[in-house]
């Protein structure tokens, strides 16, 4: 049994984007397929509205009815905006970007070779980039992907499979994270290159996130809690 394949990270029964995951093995394939899949689909036209002091690239942006575009962001092609979605002023899209319906890109938002589902939420100062974010995702502000190794080299996903730990080869040396359905993540979180995580997760903020994790699992720091002192030296009663 494939316990990786895409739909035990999503719901893919409905959106623009099921054809996206028909052909693919595993879940991490989606970032590689990404960009040629917008190209073929998108249908470049602005049914919604954009506010004046937005700039949309000419004849390569798709933006569905009910969404919003605000004055002051940035959308960059092929990038195609859900229905119901709304782009925030100061966002910066630049390209080979796809949202479901009833999604936020907030301001200060910077996406590239981004999958986001229905109903997410990238609120504000966030960098994402080679990811995939599932359907009913939060995520914190000041969180982001770091998707290149340091070295430069391809980034590998490492999981284990019936109790031994295997490594795939993703060809890209460009990968941030995929996050599965109705995950939370917090703020000041950084997600490393080649991180997968399941779905309904909790991720806390300020931590740096790594590797596999699987669904239904809260990830946080093992520092203690917070001291509190009073500066004049006194025990607090």
């Amino acid at each position: 049994m494939n316990k990786f394949k895409p739909e035990a990270f999503f719901d893919c029964s409905h959106g623009s984007w099921q054809g996206l995951f028909k052909e693919l093995t595993y879940v991490w394939e989606a970032v590689a397929a990404i960009p040629q899949y917008i190209e073929k689909s998108i249908l470049p036209e602005i049914l919604g509205e954009v506010e004046d002091g937005a700039w949309l690239e000419p004849d390569s942006v798709r933006l569905e009815k009910g969404s919003r575009v605000e004055r002051g962001a940035i959308i960059r092609g092929p990038t195609i905006i859900g229905r119901d979605t709304v782009v925030r002023s100061g966002a910066y899209i630049r390209g080979h970007v796809m949202t479901g319906e009833g999604c936020m890109i907030g301001h200060g938002t910077e996406l590239r070779q981004v999958l986001l589902l229905n109903r997410s939420n990238i609120p504000h100062q966030n960098c994402f980039f080679t990811s995939v974010v599932g359907n009913d995702v939060q995520i914190g502000g000041n969180t982001n992907t770091a998707n290149r190794l340091l070295d430069g080299r391809e980034v590998k996903i490492h999981v284990e499979i019936d109790g031994r730990k295997q490594i795939f080869p993703t060809g890209l040396n460009l990968f941030g994270v995929i996050i599965g359905d109705e995950t939370s993540v917090g703020g000041n979180v950084l997600f490393n290159p080649g991180t997968i995580v399941g779905r309904q997760c909790q991720v806390y903020p300020k931590i740096n996130v790594s590797g596999y994790i699987a669904h239904n699992m809260i990830i946080r720091s093992k520092a203690s809690p917070l001291e509190i002192i009073p500066k004049n030296g006194r025990k607090v009663k």
